[in-house]
């Protein structure tokens, strides 16, 4: 029998027994030539096959055992420690290899010796011990280069740049990787070729360098699936979704992750399969995905904690109690910060600590816990003025001037936020310095100085407004706002605290829909350049990497390249848009009340509310008044209302024919709610209001209640009004200054039938009966390609499908076509320019309404792409009555009434039946 044959027999061996039998039936073989032979086996396979490579370390054991000798014990100890990091035991990896490289060195092999120490770093690197593990491989490569060992070389020179890249260092990384790569390719190794291609990707990828990153990816993914590099495999798809994560492309990422993390499952790799995990809850929660995200932190620390990886159970601790304080749990949110912090400690990384208890402390300034919230800021600030993380000292300052002035320490508080904010301004720390004006802006308006806390609040306005601006993507943006939208808030009491009912709304204005107000200027001028797009994709990069960053050299650098783009993009886009002077204006945020009253004429009226303290009040704009109508009614109130008319409607959604004998009933109660929800919302401001037309801009819950549908006593809203909705005053003028209206002949119409909404193949046959000329597609041919091809080419788009809401993360709402969900990340990459989208299915009006009014959900996706008006349904549509309603809508269309106007003698005519307002009310215009 060959030595081979024996070691892969002793590999197949299901236990120690049957190993023992195997080696005492070929006690020739039983020596050091069969222990390299185990050996090499290991290392040929631990990248594809790490359970076969626990496999060989057993049958090495067993052979130490049987025939001891001083190299069969090492080659043993060798094999023990690469098993160890394939099962996750790194400290033992590290002992293992340790003895290895002393008993080689003992028995007067100095090359050989240095040959465990390339796994040994890999072990350390794993662990956190970078400078450890840099300096075991430095030693490690003057002993191969000595003895001219070019794959070795090679080898640790890989494993270098590994370490030095976690370190920041990346050309270093660079350099180490190319020589590698050289070597592996004078030799012939493909599989560390593509090991190397892979460690360039990742290198270029830090370096920036999207283009070449993508290319040694793809090549190296390429040749790892051809060599069946099953390990190798996972690296690189992990690898693609952390560069898609940082770029911006959260679907691709989440899908690299989740490829990379199942082969890590399935090899049995429990370090790399926890790291996938904790990429993936780290996405979901920067998609404001709470639930997903928690709950993958909630089942991921236990593991983290028993595989000792202590600075990834912290950034999991971290972000997880970020996500609990999102939904207010706030008890559980403080523990997991506090452990966070402990970990942190325990890592020897008191910034990263600091930065934690930071935010437990803005935790209990936010519930009132003014004292702990105190101790908490000093401690952390005292350790953060140590770092070179400029950010967080000025944070940890801004924090603690924040705590002052809410306990009434006004004079202290001022010093304070007056220093903070002279040094945030130069050291360009935008986000603080709009923080700091804004705290000082209200010690300015406690104290009575009006004219000052004014000032102050309109630069922390435009602090924000200048920092916003670059950012790279709609999430970013909107996010950044959310957490900015505090002077506008101060801004808006102040003047309406004056009397100054002008200013007050423009500053609402200010705030409202601003994201999506950009989203519908771009989609219509259609301007895009490849250098603001590399810009802000980089800008995407930095943002997401400087939200983990836990290392103050790490923090600073991320903050000079980003000071670096957002300057280099800026000068840029004053540069493309010195020609478009009036555009600027129009973008600029702040609208121009006349020019609104003007738009509006004499037959329509702007009706918008706002929300502050738990109380809805209501501005009413007309071409010759501007009133305000002070807490009219409050969210609890309202919410109620709401609720019962909901349940109204359900009644009749989920009764269906056995509901009919209580028609008379049902619509009695609905209209009780719709009669409630008017006297409460709508009673006083439209009173006196003699126009035909109204505009509704919602806030907040109201977002969700048929305005068009309430009823005054003896009449509803649209029997005597045309009802348009939009979700800004500015976003309204937007639209409505280029819209013209719908050319019905040129439509195109698709539909696809669900066990929901059976009839809609039947609606749009008949609509095309209507619209002569008209594009169709049904059935399988309502496909995504289809709408892919077909949607930019038309000016009214009907799709009658399957809508659905997705409440817990809307920017992946979507409509359900023959192969698939069009999401509304789809629609937005779309350039459309039609007058009309209709979305004739099931809860295609309903958005999640985030802070500042930015609404999420297919309509916001629809907008963006250039739509100028939709036509939208709020709740689960009848079936039969869409179809009828439709068929009136659009056959007053073509008579040349506008779509609001069609839409109003289309809701009239059920009306004039007698019918229950749950089957003409959920369809609305935001337009």
């Amino acid at each position: 029998m060959k030595r081979s044959t024996l070691a892969a027999q002793l590999i197949r061996a299901r236990n120690n027994s049957q190993r023992r039998k195997l080696l005492a039936e070929n006690p020739t073989l039983a020596d050091g030539r069969l222990a390299r032979e185990l050996k090499a086996y290991c290392y040929r396979i631990w990248t594809s096959e790490p359970a076969n490579t626990r496999m060989a370390a057993a049958a090495l054991k067993t052979l130490s055992d049987v025939a001891p000798d001083k190299e069969t014990t090492a080659l043993s100890h060798w094999v023990d420690g690469i098993a160890d990091i394939t099962s996750g035991k790194l400290e033992s990896a590290v002992k293992n290899l340790d003895a290895a490289s002393r008993l080689l060195l003992r028995l007067g092999d100095e090359h050989e010796s240095a040959q465990p120490l390339v796994a040994k770093l890999i072990a350390l690197a794993m662990l956190g011990k970078y400078s450890a593990a840099q300096r075991t491989g430095e030693n490690a490569l003057k002993l191969f280069n000595k003895y001219d060992d070019q794959l070795a070389a090679g080898k640790i020179e890989m494993n270098l740049s590994n370490i030095v890249s976690r370190r920041d260092l990346y050309r270093l990384a660079e350099t180490y990787c190319l020589s590698a790569h050289r070597r592996f390719k004078k030799l012939g190794e493909r599989e560390w070729q593509t090991m190397a291609e892979n460690g360039l990707a990742n290198t270029y990828a830090e370096l920036n360098d999207f283009k070449r990153a993508e290319e040694f990816y793809a090549h190296a993914l390429t040749s790892a699936r051809r060599a069946k590099m099953h390990v190798t495999i996972a690296e690189i798809e992990a690898s693609m979704g952390n560069l898609a994560l940082f770029r911006g492309r959260y679907a691709e990422a989440m899908r690299m992750l989740e490829l990379s993390r199942q082969k890590y499952e399935k090899l049995g790799m429990p370090h790399q399969t926890a790291v996938a995990e904790l990429e993936i809850a780290d996405i979901y929660a920067e998609l404001n995905l709470t639930s997903e995200a928690s709950e993958i932190y909630r089942r991921l620390i236990p593991t983290l904690h028993r595989l000792k990886m202590r600075a990834e159970e912290a950034r999991a601790r971290v972000n997880f109690g970020r996500a609990l304080i999102s939904t207010k749990n706030f008890t559980s949110a403080r523990a997991e910060l506090r452990g966070a912090a402990k970990l942190f400690e325990g890592e020897r990384n008191p910034t990263a600590s600091a930065a934690a208890r930071l935010t437990l402390a803005s935790l209990e300034l936010s519930q009132g816990n003014y004292p702990r919230a105190s101790s908490i800021a000093d401690d952390a600030a005292t350790e953060l003025d140590k770092t070179e993380n400029v950010r967080l000292r000025l944070s940890a300052a801004w924090l603690r001037g924040e705590i002052l002035s809410r306990t009434g320490r006004f004079d202290d508080a001022e010093d304070l936020l007056k220093r903070t904010l002279k040094e945030s301004k130069k050291l360009e720390q935008r986000a603080i310095t709009q923080a700091a004006m804004n705290s000082l802006g209200v010690i300015a308006r406690e104290t009575g100085d009006l004219e000052n806390a004014e000032t102050l609040f309109e630069s922390a306005i435009e602090a924000a407004e200048s920092a916003r601006a670059p950012l790279p993507g709609e999430e970013f943006r909107m996010a950044f706002l959310a957490k900015s939208l505090e002077p506008y808030e101060n801004l808006i009491q102040l003047y309406l605290g004056q009397g100054d009912l002008e200013n007050a709304f423009i500053s609402v204005e200010r705030a409202r829909s601003r994201s999506l107000l950009d989203a519908v200027a771009s989609s219509e001028s259609g301007r895009t350049n490849a250098v603001s797009v590399k810009l802000r994709e980089e800008l995407n990069w930095y943002y997401s990497r400087l939200a983990r960053a836990e290392d103050d050299a790490d923090a600073t650098k991320l903050q000079t390249q980003i000071r670096d783009r957002e300057k280099r993009l800026a000068a840029y886009s004053l540069r493309a848009q010195s020609s478009l002077r009036s555009d600027v204006r129009k973008r600029s945020g702040k609208i121009d009340i006349r020019t609104l009253q003007k738009q509006l004429g004499d037959r329509t009226a702007l009706i918008e509310f706002v929300q502050h303290a738990g109380r809805y009040s209501v501005f009413v704009i007309a071409n010759d008044r501007i009133e305000y109508f002070s807490d009219i009614a409050s969210e609890k109130e309202i919410s109620t209302l709401l609720e019962g008319l909901r349940f109204q409607f359900e009644a009749l959604r989920f009764g269906g024919s056995a509901m009919a004998p209580f028609s008379v009933q049902l619509k009695a109660r609905a209209d009780f709610y719709l009669k409630k929800l008017h006297d409460a919302l709508l009673d006083r401001v439209i009173r006196g209001l003699d126009v035909r037309h109204i505009v509704l801009v919602p806030v907040g819950v109201l977002n969700y209640i048929p305005f068009h549908a309430l009823l005054d006593g003896d009449k509803y809203v649209v029997e005597t009004r045309e009802v348009k909705y939009s979700p800004s005053a500015a976003v309204w003028m937007r639209l409505n200054s280029q819209r013209s209206k719908p050319s019905p002949a040129n439509a195109l119409l698709m539909a696809f039938a669900d066990e929901s909404i059976p009839l809609v193949n039947r609606e749009v046959a008949q609509l095309a009966k209507l619209l002569t000329g008209a594009t169709k597609f049904t059935g399988k041919q309502a496909t995504f390609a289809a709408f892919q091809k077909h949607a930019s080419s038309f000016d009214l788009i009907h799709l009658a499908c399957h809508g659905q809401f997705r409440p817990d993360n809307p920017m992946f709402s979507s409509l359900h076509l023959a192969d698939g969900w069009v999401t509304v990340r789809d629609v937005t990459a779309k350039k459309l320019k039609a007058q009309l989208v209709t979305l004739s299915a099931c809860e295609t009006g309903l958005s999640k309404v985030l802070t500042g009014d930015e609404i999420l959900g297919l309509a916001r996706g629809f907008l963006s792409a250039g739509a100028s008006s939709l036509l939208l349904s709020l709740w689960t549509v009848n079936d039969e009555a869409t179809t009828t309603l439709m068929k009136d809508l659009y056959a007053n269309l073509q008579r040349g009434s506008g779509v609001a106007a069609s839409l109003r003698i289309a809701q009239t005519n059920f009306i004039s039946r007698g019918e229950h307002p749950y089957y003409w009310s959920p369809f609305f215009v935001i337009g």
